[in-house]
């Protein structure tokens, strides 16, 4: 009887030791996005953390801190600085400049599987690589497409989609013709309320042939393409083909949702929040469409990509480094991306098996978005002062919607812009 009771004793403790040991490997991982802050969009955000957890129960990812985008960034570069931010977090491309000067990101490659690593594009790897290292976990991508109101365009006699930037202005003044309350094709300007107006007018740009940058690095916004990029967006601000100054994006939704405006380009994502604003909801997605915005000589032009990555910072422990390497590979795979499509987000991966995968069979709409990123470009995000380019450019099409002489504006913007790069 001693003997079996010492038996039991020794299996209670070895299973306790055990329990304990399990206890002890259950690692937590800290992760942080604005959209945790939204709560519309929990379940899409949130609910691939919980994915994760499902799949990986050894692993615990807390989602509890987040913070509104509009203080986002800057209180995360806060707690990167000190040291105590969530292990993983959620950025925009445009933001990596500033985390890298603070010095504050890991190198992930070590950690990664090849097969993740080579499933990715050259360039989106090479996006998020510095000096030899990759300080960013290519997440998702997004792109803009051209929106369209058939009825409007019904009205104003045009029975064929514009096959070419030129054509798009055509007819973005026969839609202007219909009413005086009728935009023919709405750039957004709130005036430096909402970021990304500035950068916004790069498709524009890119269908005069022109660019940001030169070759050599310099802003080149002055320029003969530069002049005659900004020379038609103020013609059309004056025409009134387009809304004047004191219109966001949001405010656009709106007035597309109202059957306002003809043409203007934004996201997939957004298409539910213009549909709100309509009077009929069914009638709004009868009179809806898409397309890719045209180029100079092409259909297929270029939107441009709002890169959004996963970072790791320093203060994560390396011994915990494969579980979050875990997580980051399952984030960017096609359980996630397929959650982000079913919640109608409008993402998409750079992974050529993930995008093979989830997006074989897909809406109308989501297609021209699918085939809209095939010539997406990336903004030229670069260097700390892209976001503050992008202010400037604001300016300069406000100054322009006042009547002031393009070159001499342009010729400003360009001079303060690489005034700002030349500090780097």
């Amino acid at each position: 009887m001693q003997k079996l009771l010492a038996i039991v004793l020794t299996l209670a403790m070895l299973g306790s030791l055990c329990a304990t040991a399990a206890a002890e490997d259950k690692v937590t991982i800290g992760w942080t996005s604005w959209a945790l802050a939204e709560e519309k969009l929990i379940p899409v955000y949130g609910g691939s953390a919980d994915a994760f957890m499902a799949d990986n129960p050894d692993i615990t990812i807390d989602y509890s801190q987040s913070n509104p985008y509009a203080s986002y960034l800057d209180q995360l570069l806060t707690a990167a600085s000190a040291g105590n931010a969530p292990y993983v977090a959620h950025i925009k491309a445009e933001w990596l400049p500033q985390f890298l000067e603070l010095g504050v990101l890991k190198d992930i490659r070590p950690y990664l599987s090849d097969d993740v690593v080579s499933d990715y594009s050259a360039a989106a790897i090479a996006g998020a690589t510095v000096d030899g290292q990759l300080v960013a976990m290519p997440w998702f991508g997004n792109t803009y497409a051209l929106y369209y109101n058939k009825a409007l365009l019904a009205q104003a006699g045009i029975d064929a989609l514009p096959q070419t930037w030129a054509e798009l202005i055509e007819d973005a003044y026969k839609v202007s013709a219909l009413g005086d309350d009728i935009y023919g094709l709405a750039i957004p300007n709130s005036n430096g309320v909402e970021a990304g107006e500035g950068y916004n007018v790069f498709p524009a740009l890119w269908a005069h042939g022109g660019e940001y940058q030169d070759a050599d690095g310099k802003i080149s916004l002055a320029n003969e393409a530069g002049i005659a990029t900004f020379t038609e967006l103020q013609k059309l601000i004056v025409d009134k083909v387009s809304p004047t100054v004191g219109n966001s994006f949001k405010d656009l939704r709106n007035l597309f949702g109202q059957g306002k405006i003809g043409f203007y380009w934004d996201l997939e994502a957004t298409i539910p929040t213009a549909a709100a604003a309509a009077a009929d909801q069914d009638q709004f997605y009868k009179d809806f469409g898409c397309m890719v915005i045209p180029g100079a000589d092409t259909a297929n032009g270029s939107g441009y990509i709002i890169t959004h990555y996963l970072v790791v910072f320093n203060n994560c422990p390396d011994e915990i480094m494969p579980q979050v390497a875990r997580f980051l590979e399952y984030m960017s795979g096609p359980k996630v991306i397929q959650i982000f499509k079913d919640g109608k987000q409008g993402k998409m991966s750079s992974r050529a098996s993930v995008m093979a995968e989830v997006f074989q069979d897909v809406s109308e709409t989501t297609a021209v978005y699918v085939q809209a990123m095939e010539t997406a470009r990336p903004l030229p995000v670069a260097g700390l002062h892209f976001m503050d380019a992008d202010k400037e450019i604001v300016k300069a099409l406000t100054r322009l919607a006042q009547g002031e002489d393009v070159t001499a504006v342009m010729t400003d913007c360009q001079t303060t812009i690489q005034e700002m790069y030349d500090e780097e």
